[in-house]
């Protein structure tokens, strides 16, 4: 099996949805009781 390399791109400032996350960075905005970044990084890990 090979091993898969990947890189999540999770930079920025999110001023476009700052008024809906204060004080939040925009990879952590909860999305069904999860920070976004959670679903993406499980589910590179069951690819």
């Amino acid at each position: 099996m090979s091993q898969t390399v990947a890189v999540v791109l999770a930079g920025g400032l999110g001023t476009r949805v700052a008024h809906l996350l204060p004080g939040v960075p925009k990879p952590m905005a909860p999305v069904s009781g999860k920070p976004f970044l959670e679903w993406v990084v499980r589910w590179l890990a069951q690819q």
